[in-house]
Parts: C-alpha cells; structure tokens; sequence
C-alpha cells in the first residue's frame, strides 16, 4: 500500500504536526511507502520527519493565523488551491490520500483514490470574538460550504474521541471511526527536572510557586482569557500562584489578551513563553504544578495527556475533544469551574499527585503510536478493499 498524506502547515511542530510525523514514521516502519503534502515545512519538522519524503509547492507559504478577520480568513482561499496542485501532482502513483487539517479536507475529491479524513478539528471559520454581521454571514456560508465539500469528497472520517464524533455528525450526518492518538513523552524525566533552576531563572519563577501551566497557541479555541480569569479570582488564596502560557502568541488575540492582562494588574503573574519546542515543553511539565485546559471543542487533546505522563494534575473543559477520555478513564478534572477545581487540587495536592502518577502510567500502556497507526491502516486496507 502506498499513502498520500496531506496537511495544509508542517511550519511547526504542534499536536498535529506530531500526529502526521508519527503515523508517517509508524506506516515506513510497517513497509508502507508515503509521503507528505504541505504548504511549507520549517528545518526543525525536516529534522523530526527525517525519513520521510516532504513535497511542498514552487511558492512560499509561511505559517498565518488566518482566523482572526475576514481579509485574513480569505487567504485559505489560495491554500486550498495550491494543495489541490500538489495533491494532483503526486496522487497517481497512490493507492489512498489520506487528509488532515483544514483546508485539506477540500483538496483531494474526485481524483479517483479514496480518501481517509483524519478529522483533528472541525473547521471553524473566521473564530473571530466579537464578530461583525458581514463576518457572522461570511462564517455560516464557510460552514455550508464545508459541509458539501466534506460530503463530496471524503469516504471515511476519524476522530480521536466520542465529542468530536459528534460534532462530526452533527456537521456532516456521518458516522466515524474513532482513533485515540499515541502520546510521545520521555520515560526518564530527571534530566529535564535538574534544569529546574535555569527554567526558574528565565521566567522569573521560584520553586516556592504554585505555577499553573497552559500549553497550546494563543488563540480563541484554547481560551486562555478564562485562565487569566480564573487566576484573578485565586489571587488572593493563593499568592504564590502563576500562569505560565506556553504557545506562539504572535496573533491579534494574544495581542488583546495581553492588553487584558496589563488592565487587570497581573503582568507579573502571567508569563507568555513564545514558540517553544516540544523538549522546552516537557520542561516546563517537569516544573508546573498543575496543567489547564478551558479549551473549546478544536485542539489541546495531545497536551493532556503529556502532562499526565508527567505526574501532573489536569483539568480540562467538558468541550474539549480530550475530556470524555479523561472522564472515562478517571484520569483528572473534567469541569468548567476553574477556580473551585484549582483549590481543590491545591487543598489536597499529595492526593492529586499520586492519581496523575497512576493515570500517566494508563496512558502510556494505551495511548501509543504503534497501536494508532495499526488502527489506522486497517482502515486504510478496508477503505482500499485490502482487509480481506
């Protein structure tokens, strides 16, 4: 079997990013050939996919938020017409193309291969906070369009979790497969925890700190305004808490969360690393207290579980694709009610500790890459009439 995979950024290394790195490493190693389709790819992703073969179009694409207006959200426009190129070039020689993040889920119908969706998110459209009325029409006719093109094109759907199934079917009226990802954390972290002091020193923390880490880009469906808010209110039970936002928060809602910040008087609380790499991340777990995650329905699913197999406590939004997991499996807190959950945790902190011991060791017995990737090609052999 030989499998075209296609993602619209491989520009950084986030949740999704990993997800295609990893299934393409897992599918060579099982002597499935493939290849990866995307608008760009930065050297540090060339160095992590190494192995795998990168096509990219003739013109430069860098990374662009591009859900903050509706001059920018137009942009996806000439995205999704130059993946169609490059899908078309390299889709012959294929037996399946399988798709990613948006706008791929546009770019691969009616070429004659069948088509797996690995349905990360489900597309929003112009996530702008306080809409105009041109933006909110412009959104639902995004929506409609998605639908048609999402239906047109795309055979099988997979998610990671049940929420995203059923926002699937509520979009699209289709059915999925669900596939929980594979999380990638060291199993020796002394070596990451003995630079504590230098983590401490570049963010002006102190290990007397209850620090309060969220990790994801700063945008509205990670939802870091409700994280400030709750650290407003536990200011005053808690003064040695801290809100460290680790994520590129180089658009215009972190722009205004910023402002938001500064107007609330808590610019020493709250500590925006940047872009950070993936080792910088599981850093910074080595050093947090505690992981939040007051995400909307799109993204943050692999974090969760990287912080658990660091021992550290969570608590994730009933919105997020990663909660009924959590919910389940007893991993952590599934509530919208920050501020009571983060006393808790802090009022009974060794207790807490000591679940997210045990739940980091679930997660590395059942949520693995192997076990994904298997997952995944037998529903690529039973889409291509190979599992027989």
């Amino acid at each position: 079997m030989k499998v075209l995979i296609v993602n619209r950024y491989m520009g950084i290394y986030g949740g999704a990013e990993q997800l295609v790195k990893e299934l393409s490493c897992n599918l060579r190693q099982r002597g499935v050939k493939n290849i990866v389709a995307t608008l760009n790819v930065s050297d540090e992703v060339r160095e992590k996919i190494k192995g795998t073969y990168v096509v990219t179009p003739d013109i430069d694409f860098s990374y662009a938020f591009r859900s903050s207006s509706l001059v920018s959200s137009l942009g996806i426009f000439k995205e999704a017409y130059y993946l169609r190129q490059l899908v078309k070039k390299y889709y012959r020689e294929f037996d399946l193309i399988n798709i990613h993040n948006f706008p791929a889920n546009w770019v691969a119908g009616n070429l004659g291969k069948p088509v797996v969706w690995m349905c990360n998110e489900i597309p929003d459209f112009y996530n702008n906070p306080n809409p105009s009325a041109l933006v909110r029409l412009a959104r639902a006719l995004g929506i409609q369009i998605d639908k048609y093109m999402v239906n047109k094109s795309v055979d099988i759907v997979c998610v990671a979790d049940r929420l995203n199934a059923d926002a699937v079917f509520n979009r699209y009226n289709r059915k999925s497969f669900i596939v929980p990802y594979g999380i990638d954390a060291p199993f020796n972290f002394e070596i990451l925890q003995s630079q504590r002091e230098d983590l401490y020193r570049r963010y002006g923390l102190s290990a007397q700190d209850f620090i309060v880490l969220q990790v994801g880009v700063v945008c509205p469906t990670k939802n870091q305004e409700e994280s400030v808010k709750a650290l407003l209110r536990l200011k005053g039970y808690m003064p040695e808490i801290k809100l460290l936002l680790a994520g590129n928060d180089k658009n215009p809602y972190a722009d205004s969360l910023k402002k938001f910040i500064k107007e609330l008087g808590l610019e020493d609380r709250v500590i925006f690393t940047g872009l950070v790499s993936q080792r910088e991340v599981w850093q910074l777990y080595s050093i947090c207290n505690l992981c939040v995650f007051p995400v909307k329905l799109q993204g943050g699913y692999l974090s969760v579980f990287e912080a658990l197999c660091f021992g550290v406590p969570v608590i994730a939004y009933p919105t997020m694709g990663a909660s009924t997991l959590v919910q389940d499996e007893s991993l952590g807190i599934v509530s919208r009610d920050l501020v009571s959950s983060i006393k808790d945790i802090r009022e009974n902190y060794s207790s807490y500790k000591e679940k997210s011991r045990k739940a980091g060791l679930w997660v590395r017995e059942n949520l693995t890459w192997p076990k994904f990737t298997q997952n995944m090609l037998e529903i690529f052999k039973k889409v291509c009439g190979q599992d027989k």
